[in-house]
């Protein structure tokens, strides 16, 4: 039986029988970063998945993506079978470039250039309901299901109900996930990676982007001015917060983590929190 983690992927790297098939000689190597669960071979990168379903809908969504001069993105790659998975594996091209904290104002315009090729894509089926962690926490973020946790992480929540306001706004297709997903390359334009969906108004990534600036890259507030260049920002904010905390007690339910940890993980968020009180 293969071995997973903590997110219940996969961790057994691939063969080089499983990059032949993708119409790859080279033996896989793990990429650094992420999950520990991404190898390339040659101008390849192959991704663990256990969900055929979802695998060939982002597929097929990004085979037909529009190409912008202003940012990257990969491309799914068939199988020599004329399958988008194979032995639990996708292919994607290989995308040059390394990851870097700020550079918030490449990373915002990259961003919002990213969602307006998303914009006209249809909601798939598996989209607005709480199937994970996560989309358990975007539901909660945009006040679809109630915030109901332990008081610890109720603690969190009664400082950020206040700022909530209601929001008449269409949702589209947005990654969920986005802040730690920029490749920057010399000479080329910025890169979106490892798409996460989400189904919110646009404008939630980067509500989620500012949350973990702030948490995780430890960002100075000048570096955050360009944030304030996003027109009626402050309910994306407060949302993007909102979304990250909720994870936590989430990732109880689904990923079994120790709730100690989830909590301590949890008041991380406090700094953000802190911030979007002053700011928004």
């Amino acid at each position: 039986m293969p071995e997973v983690n903590f997110y219940g992927i996969k961790t057994d790297p691939p063969t080089k029988s499983i990059a032949q098939a993708f119409n790859s000689e080279m033996q896989p190597t793990l990429l650094l970063g992420g999950q520990k669960t991404t190898y390339v071979s040659g101008n390849i990168v192959l991704k663990p998945t256990n969900d055929i379903t979802y695998s060939n809908w982002i597929a097929e969504t990004f085979k037909v993506l529009p190409e912008s001069p202003t940012l990257r993105f990969a491309r799914p790659i068939k199988s020599i079978n004329g399958t988008w998975v194979h032995q639990g594996y996708v292919a994607w091209s290989f995308l040059k470039g390394r990851h870097v904290k700020g550079q918030y104002d490449k990373k915002i315009a990259a961003s919002l250039e990213f969602h307006k090729l998303l914009k006209n894509i249809s909601k798939p089926d598996f989209l607005g309901t709480p199937t994970s962690s996560w989309s358990t926490a975007d539901l909660v973020a945009w006040q679809k299901l109630d915030f109901n946790y332990d008081k610890e992480f109720m603690e969190l929540y009664n400082q950020i109900k206040p700022h909530l306001k209601p929001l008449k706004l269409p949702s589209q297709l947005v990654h969920g996930d986005i802040s730690g997903n920029f490749l920057f390359e010399p000479g080329l334009p910025p890169a979106i990676i490892d798409f996460s969906p989400a189904w919110a108004p646009n404008l939630f990534s980067e509500g989620i982007m500012l949350t973990d600036a702030i948490t995780y890259e430890k960002a100075e507030p000048e570096e955050l001015e360009v944030f304030k260049t996003i027109p009626n920002f402050g309910q994306f904010a407060w949302r993007g917060v909102l979304r990250r905390i909720t994870e936590q007690p989430e990732h109880i339910k689904w990923l079994n983590k120790d709730k100690s940890q989830a909590i301590k993980e949890a008041r991380e968020f406090q700094k953000a929190i802190d911030y979007l009180k002053l700011n928004y």
